[in-house]
């Protein structure tokens, strides 16, 4: 479905009002590991499901949701990032190399 000017303007009004009343928030112990503090936010749109699924997880491994999202996703970062390419994990085609580690094609 295409959204009109119109709609995609109205609701680039509404994110920037929202925006303009946000305060940033900072939790007693938020901090990163270099020891800074946890000063920027990122706003992303899930389903009441997606959402009721995190915070659940989040409590069984008694931390918030928002640290248990910053936890999965710096891991995640890291796995892609970070990933040394192990021999083993290798898979070599004619047309590829793809490590099966991080998925990615080297």
């Amino acid at each position: 479905m295409k959204m009109s000017k119109d709609n995609q303007s109205n609701i680039t009004a509404a994110m920037n009002k929202v925006a303009e009343n946000l305060k940033p928030t900072i939790a007693k112990g938020s901090a990163d590991d270099d020891g800074s503090p946890s000063d920027k936010q990122v706003l992303i749109r899930v389903t009441d499901a997606e959402r009721s699924r995190w915070k659940e997880a989040a409590s069984q491994g008694q931390s918030s949701l928002s640290a248990w999202i910053k936890e999965a996703l710096n891991s995640e970062a890291k796995r892609v990032l970070e990933c040394d390419h192990p021999v083993n994990m290798t898979k070599f085609y004619p047309w590829a190399t793809i490590c099966t580690k991080c998925k990615q094609r080297l």
